[in-house]
């Protein structure tokens, strides 16, 4: 049992780095109230980018078809995001040809897990915008 302490104390010590995603527990109505923007889109392509001065992991630049405007000024046709490439990094699982629900803040080109972005079926569609739609109503009605 002592061997087995220090060792897990030895790897501790010699760990360079760790990674874990932590986000607050949110509704889906606090997602919808937090986004100034919120799409339905299709992930077109996706690159990994290795390298990039600004940033110090490698994350994931995805070309998405914004198909529906849920929330903020009406977009149709491409727009660039980012993430982490997901674990610890909170990044958003990508997959070509998924559909996402995107919840977006304005001036920010990327999507987490922590901002609830992630990706739907498409018969999902419906409900999910009832649900956003119900959500703004109450935030409307409340103020």
């Amino acid at each position: 049992m002592k061997n087995l302490l220090l060792v897990a104390l030895l790897l501790g010590l010699f760990c360079n780095q760790a990674v874990a995603c932590s986000c607050p527990v949110k509704s889906f109505n606090e997602f919808v109230k937090d986004a100034d923007e919120i799409y339905f889109a299709t992930l077109e392509e996706a690159r990994v980018i290795r390298v990039d001065p600004n940033r110090k992991w490698p994350f994931i630049q995805g070309r998405f078809e914004v198909r529906r405007t849920l929330k903020g000024a009406s977009r149709t046709g491409d727009m660039m995001l980012q993430t982490g490439l997901g674990g610890g990094d909170c990044g958003v699982p990508m997959s070509v040809a998924q559909t996402y629900i995107i919840f977006k803040k304005a001036g920010i080109d990327g999507i987490y897990d922590c901002d609830g972005s992630h990706g739907i079926y498409g018969f999902q569609e419906e409900e999910v915008a009832g649900k956003v739609k119900a959500a703004m109503s109450k935030r409307s009605s409340k103020k």
